[in-house]
Formats: structure tokens, C-alpha cells, sequence
């Protein structure tokens, strides 16, 4: 840990700040970015693959698991979409809340559970490079 004596906090404190649109411009978008970090990690695109790709036969045990990951992505997603895709992705936004709400019979859960993982991935492939 590092001690600031509090001539140096004021130093810190005061210097000026730039207000320009080019500086802000940059700051947005360091912000939206970090937000999206936090919906999309690594956890997220692995469990893509679980459900989507190309050898994808995720267990029973797994589906629960991955679908309460989804949901949390999808209420992440609600948040931070409007800052990160311009114009509004009504339809696709709709659509992923839409499937995550629904809670189906544990038979129908695999498919579900597909939906939902092309739900979240359009949804990625609007955010384009917000999402890498």
C-alpha cells in the first residue's frame, strides 16, 4: 500500500482536466468497454461452445449449470447493450429476454438451452468489437 500525504492528494486532485470531445469520446469508450467486460469473458465464449459448437453434448448436470450462467449474461446484456450498440437492437434484445425467462420441462432443457446460446450470440455479434 502506498501513503499519499495530503499536499501531494491535492496536487492530484487539481490538476486539469481535459473536456474536449476527442478526450471524452475516448473515455466512453474505455467505459463501455469495461462494461462488457464484465458480461463477456472467457466462461462465456467456453460455454458457447458447449452448446453451440462443433462436438457440443453438454450433460444434463451442465445444461442447469450454463443456462444460470446465461441468465446472468442476459441481465448483464440488459444493462450495458444500450451504451455499447447504436441503433438498439430491439428485435434481438427481445428475443434473448424472451427465451431467458422461460423455464422449460427438463426434457426440452437441451434445446432451450441452444436457443438461448444463438439468442446470446447475435446479440455478441451486434456488440462486434465490444465483445472481443
Amino acid at each position: 500500500m502506498v501513503a499519499v500525504t495530503a499536499d501531494v492528494a491535492v496536487r492530484l486532485l487539481n490538476p486539469r482536466a481535459s473536456n474536449d470531445h476527442e478526450t471524452m469520446s475516448v473515455v466512453l469508450y474505455g467505459l463501455r468497454r469495461s462494461l462488457a467486460s464484465e458480461a463477456i469473458d472467457e466462461q462465456l465464449y467456453d460455454d458457447l461452445d458447449a452448446v453451440l459448437g462443433e462436438y457440443a453434448h453438454a450433460a444434463p448436470q451442465l445444461v442447469t449449470a450454463i443456462t444460470a450462467r446465461f441468465r446472468k449474461a442476459t441481465t448483464t446484456f440488459v444493462e450495458i447493450v444500450p451504451y455499447l450498440v447504436q441503433p438498439y437492437p430491439v428485435d434481438e434484445m427481445r428475443r434473448l429476454i424472451y427465451v431467458s425467462a422461460e423455464h422449460p420441462h427438463p426434457d426440452d432443457a437441451p434445446g432451450h438451452l441452444r436457443r438461448l446460446a444463438l439468442a446470446i450470440l447475435s446479440v455478441l455479434d451486434l456488440m462486434g468489437e465490444a465483445a472481443s
